[in-house]
């Protein structure tokens, strides 16, 4: 063999190797394929939560709940006293709710159900400002016994309205409100089942039917959750960036997570009276971030519009994916 054939098969060899290696590497990078193209602009931007970017915090939610089985239009088959007895009440699923808010891991969450709303800017509870407070109320629901011979099984609907207030601006951030509807037992392996004989009024299945109507009222609430986080979403800015990376001021902190998708978008503010609202946003790019630190991200450019150039001082929000996406810990 030739000493320049001999050199390349080396070189090869050598290539070979180190790719394998850093294959099996676990940190190494995953490849990152950059598309070019358009890009969507979510919803969920809002000039004060803008301004959050820099005190570095996640937003603040006050959440209460209130017309748990005892809604002047409810049609349910247990009583009132079972309800107590299961911890079905305003201030146990108002604690359920912001479990589920807090399970996201994007804002902080607190308990507003003692308090009234109160109007104005310096709106606080417990010497913290207010940023969102939100309102949960069961409007209606259902129980009802259909026959599935030799079985009767009972079926289970709860419908939930919804508003968000930002506190400081006074605006209702679902101007119509929102409704969602929860149910239990309509699907196969739902439900309670009652035998022939069975009395709806026996102890056992009083309980039963309570907590039928606590699973439709938990899927009411992950709507609910779901739809918040659609709204309010966490942004970062841009310190740094070249063709294949980002880097913003946003980490956990505000409300990111690894895995997350951001949005990467510039804003034109105008003058309104006496307030800067925002006049134009434009969004520039897409970004993947494994690298969530405390306070700033790492990410991987994935899709790029390159009509625009992407600037420090952009700002990045939380894509539909990942505000809607399940997170795994």
């Amino acid at each position: 063999m030739n000493r320049g054939l001999a050199a390349v098969m080396l070189c090869l060899g050598l290539g070979l190797t180190a790719g394998a290696a850093a294959a099996n590497n676990p940190d190494a990078a995953a490849p990152v394929k950059i598309a070019h193209g358009p890009v969507r602009m979510p919803s969920g931007v809002d000039f004060g939560r803008m301004q959050l970017v820099n005190e570095a915090r996640l937003i603040r939610v006050y959440t209460q709940m209130t017309g748990v089985g005892d809604s002047s239009d409810d049609k349910l088959l247990f009583s009132r006293d079972v309800a107590q007895k299961i911890n079905l009440t305003n201030r146990q699923v108002n604690r359920r709710f912001m479990d589920m808010i807090l399970a996201t891991r994007r804002f902080q969450v607190f308990d507003d159900s003692t308090t009234v709303v109160r109007e104005g800017a310096s709106q606080t509870l417990d010497g913290k400002l207010m940023d969102i407070t939100i309102d949960g109320q069961v409007v209606g629901s259902t129980q009802d016994i259909i026959e599935i011979a030799p079985y009767r099984k009972a079926r289970t609907a709860v419908r939930l309205s919804v508003q968000l207030k930002d506190v400081l601006s006074g605006e209702q951030l679902f101007p119509a409100g929102v409704s969602v509807n929860g149910e239990w037992g309509m699907a196969q392996g739902e439900g309670t089942l009652l035998p022939p004989s069975a009395s709806t009024s026996s102890p056992d299945m009083q309980v039963s039917l309570a907590n039928d109507y606590q699973r439709a009222l938990d899927k009411a609430l992950t709507q609910a959750v779901s739809r918040i986080g659609l709204v309010l979403r966490p942004l970062g800015r841009v310190t740094f960036a070249d063709d294949r990376t980002v880097s913003i001021i946003g980490g956990s902190r505000h409300g990111f997570q690894g895995g997350d998708t951001l949005i990467i978008f510039h804003v034109d503010m105008t003058q309104l009276g006496e307030r800067q609202v925002i006049a134009h946003t434009q969004p520039l790019a897409v970004a993947h971030c494994d690298g969530v630190g405390t306070e700033t991200s790492q990410c991987d450019w994935t899709l790029v519009d390159t009509r625009f150039h992407v600037a420090v001082g952009d700002y990045a929000v939380l894509s539909d994916r990942s505000a809607t996406g399940v997170r795994e810990e």
